[in-house]
């Protein structure tokens, strides 16, 4: 006998069908009666102050109906973390250039963008800040506020990490390596940009839908910045075309500036974006400049490493203190050192402005130490998969952070196992001498990482679910965590469905809504399926205990006799009960078929102060392995085939489990070879996909994935997290088959024509040391 089982098998994602067939309804499918259409006056300066601003022309326009500033809200409209120096529309000064200034709201699009145009603003040009390595000098322009500990202003965060006399290390060492690296911007480049809808309540509320990643943070803004109270501000998440971190703060000042205007003119308000107006108005991944100084002995084992960085946080901070703290944690990389030391610093510009971006400073970490791990092994003369498998971290480690890895460690399985996938030994050792007689060059290169799962230290790390079974039998299921795309109401549906032994379709979970649902935190940090599934499952549980009782009532046993059979229960003689008879049995009872969780993650002990402690509960290892063609000729580079190895723990959903890693090596592929963010004096110019490039269907290789499933005690059934990992390593070993196929390094993405063609960086970044035994340079 089994009852039915839901986790690790095929499975039909819960909103697949709706957006197959086109019903799913996005912010811009929104259409009201009576409804007004809202934009945006945006500073064309990257650092000014509103010397003037005179609304009353745009009320002369044909069909305006409202305009506001931030001196309408209650609070000017501040929010932000750690600073609350952003505003929902700018106050006195602009700090980037689309920084909105004033809302309209009129019966047409086109009487909207005529209100604004018909706007008298006038800016007073203030200096700026360009260039990261220049914010904290002492004759700098101010661009962040003043600080209560002194310290400089244009400082945002900084965050250590420490482990023993790491200058005495190296000098022990026999081989040591001093690189510098660069990291630019990346464009979320999400399908659906930002927008939101407000309705105007009778009783003096609004409801807003927004595109936002955590309707609680946003409600939370519009108490504030409307002066109303929590119970008449609901916030409701739509479907999401997309976010990878990015539908945060722009998604949350659309939300102020709709409310607004909706309660000024007691009509519904919907605001959406242009692609230009998204990418100039929201934020980017950070810029960040990385020196790594690597010491190894005699036998190829790391001793020592010094990590310095310096990341762009631009005009705000956005989620820059939380990259700072994660970026800080794994930029030693899944590796055993005897002394480490990190350190770094995000800082203000008036380059735009960054925040959340799928592995949340990871990505640009790795990077860095990636490519200089494969070139230390290359200066040993070893096989850089095999100085990898020599100085991984593995059960029963501990990390630079001092913390013991008592849970299981996947990375040395991963590693041997694209090994396997990919041929490696005999690519390593063949594409040298194929590439003697050809200009398309071939080239193979490995690149491995850590990840730490949910919040850890950032944040108190808990999650709630509540759960109820319907009078047709059917349940209800909510959380106040989001799916922008990744998949977690599949997950959740299907926990759910697990722990109760019943069908997924029996089970509906609704949209996060903050009238229905309990704030978990933020939808960050790939914690969905970690701690909002460990709620959901406590859900399920709690109702699984009231149904064994209701069964065994009506069967004439004990909750301990009960066997599963399908759907259904079996007691000792053997005669099934359906899952509807359990449920209407339950009711006879009088049980209230309902039931409320929260799951708490373990504590974090981690001293911001020492760099030193416990930063997560628990990581995700994985290992990628890119092959590369490259036309010597001109530079231009193809993946031809990709392996990726991830220990994501017990696998949930297969098939959203592959597609988050091969979107993730997608984003990745961009991100090393096309995808190039400049500001020029704080102007961007990229502005939209003929310009920004990302990669299309066409550039995307084979790729082969192979999850590592370790048993993780902590996850629900074993699993850990694979979204934001998926991309972590694909950028460095692309870099490193490109030095492969090349015999050049390079340090600096993205790995253009140029800069491969050219053999050479074209920024500054290009000035390094060579690897040599003895020295420390």
């Amino acid at each position: 006998m089994s009852q039915v089982r839901s986790i690790g098998k095929p499975a039909v994602r819960v909103d697949a069908l709706d957006k197959v067939l086109g019903k799913a309804r996005y912010i811009s499918d929104y259409r009201l009666p009576g409804m007004l259409y809202a934009r945006v006056l945006r500073s064309d300066l990257p650092h000014a102050r509103i010397a003037r601003l005179d609304i009353s022309p745009a009320f002369k326009v044909p069909g305006v109906r409202a305009v506001i500033t931030s001196e309408d809200f209650v609070n000017r409209g501040s929010f932000g973390r750690p600073y609350k120096d952003q505003h929902l529309l700018a106050y006195q000064v602009v700090r980037h250039v689309g920084e909105g200034i004033a809302a309209v709201a009129a019966e047409t699009p086109e009487a909207a963008l005529a209100g604004i145009k018909a706007l008298v603003c006038e800016l007073q040009p203030l200096p700026g800040v360009f260039d990261m390595e220049r914010a904290l000098d002492a004759d700098a322009p101010q661009i962040g506020p003043d600080k209560a500990d002194g310290s400089h202003p244009n400082l945002v965060a900084r965050n250590i990490v420490r482990q023993g006399d790491v200058q005495e290390a190296l000098n022990r060492c026999s081989l040591q390596l001093d690189k510098r690296y660069h990291v630019p911007h990346q464009d979320h480049a999400y399908l659906e940009t930002e927008g939101a809808l407000a309705i105007p309540e009778p009783d003096g509320g609004v409801t807003v839908y927004s595109t936002d990643q955590n309707p609680f943070i946003n409600r939370m803004i519009l108490v504030e910045a409307l002066g109303l109270p929590e119970e008449k501000v609901r916030v409701i998440q739509p479907p999401v075309g997309g976010s990878f971190g990015g539908k945060n703060d722009l998604s949350y000042q659309a939300s102020g500036q709709v409310a607004l205007l909706a309660l000024k003119t007691g009509r519904p308000v919907r605001m959406t974006f242009s692609r230009e107006e998204s990418t100039i108005a929201g934020y980017m991944r950070d810029a960040m400049n990385m020196r790594v100084r690597l010491g190894a002995d005699a036998e190829g084992a790391l001793r020592a490493c010094l990590f310095n960085a310096t990341m762009d946080s631009g005009a705000y901070p956005s989620g820059s203190l939380n990259t700072t703290w994660r970026a800080t944690i794994h930029a030693m990389g899944p590796y055993r050192f005897d002394a480490c030391h990190v350190e770094l610093q995000s800082v203000y510009t008036n380059n735009g402005y960054s925040g959340a971006f799928r592995g949340f400073g990871n990505p640009e970490v790795c990077f860095a130490i990636e490519l200089a791990v494969d070139e230390m092994a290359d200066a040993f003369g070893m096989d850089p998969l095999d100085f990898r498998l020599k100085n991984c971290l593995r059960e029963g480690d501990e990390t630079s952070h001092g913390q013991r890895l008592t849970t299981p460690v996947g990375l040395a399985e991963c590693l041997q196992t694209v090994r396997r996938m990919s041929d490696w030994d005999n690519k390593r050792r063949e594409f040298p001498r194929l590439n003697a007689s050809t200009d398309i060059h071939r080239g193979i290169g490995v690149a491995c990482f850590f990840h730490g799962i949910s919040l850890g230290a950032e944040g108190a790390d808990h999650a709630s679910c509540t759960l109820q079974i319907n009078g047709d039998n059917t349940l209800t299921l909510t959380s106040g965590l989001t799916d922008y795309g990744q998949g977690s109401r599949t997950v959740f549906t299907l926990i759910v469905a697990e722990e109760l032994g019943i069908r997924p379709d029996r089970v509906l979970m609704l949209r996060p809504d903050t009238q229905t649902a309990i704030d978990s935190g933020p939808t960050v940090s790939s914690r969905s399926t970690v701690v909002g599934g460990n709620a959901a499952r406590l859900a399920a549980h709690q109702l699984l205990k009231l149904l064994e009782l209701a069964a065994a009532d009506l069967l004439n046993c004990s909750p301990s006799q009960l066997e599963r059979v399908g759907e259904g229960y079996v007691g000792p003689d053997e005669e099934p009960v359906s899952w509807d008879a359990v449920v209407e049995h339950a009711r006879k009872l009088g049980l209230i078929l309902s039931a409320r969780s929260k799951w708490d993650a373990p504590e974090i002990d981690w001293d911001f102060q020492a760099g030193r402690g416990i930063p997560y509960f628990d990581y995700h290892f994985g290992a990628q392995v890119a092959e590369v063609e490259v036309d010597t000729a001109t530079g231009k580079v193809s993946v031809v085939q990709f392996w990726a190895a991830h220990d994501t723990g017990k696998v949930l959903f297969p098939q959203g489990a592959f597609g988050q890693t091969y979107g993730g090596i997608a984003q990745g592929l961009g991100y090393a070879l096309t995808e190039q963010v400049d500001y020029e004096q704080g102007y961007l110019q990229e502005l939209n996909f003929n310009e920004y490039l990302i990669p299309t269907s066409l550039d995307i290789p084979e790729i082969q994935a192979v999850f590592i499933e370790t048993v993780d005690p902590i996850g629900p059934y074993g699993a850990k997290n694979i979204a934001e990992p998926a991309m972590v390593p694909t950028a460095p070993a692309i870099l490193n088959a490109i030095t492969h196929a090349t015999g050049r390094r390079f340090y600096e993405l993205p790995a253009s024509l140029e800069r491969v063609l050219l053999g050479r960086d074209l920024g500054k970044p290009g000035d390094v040391s060579a690897c040599k035994r003895g020295l420390f340079t």
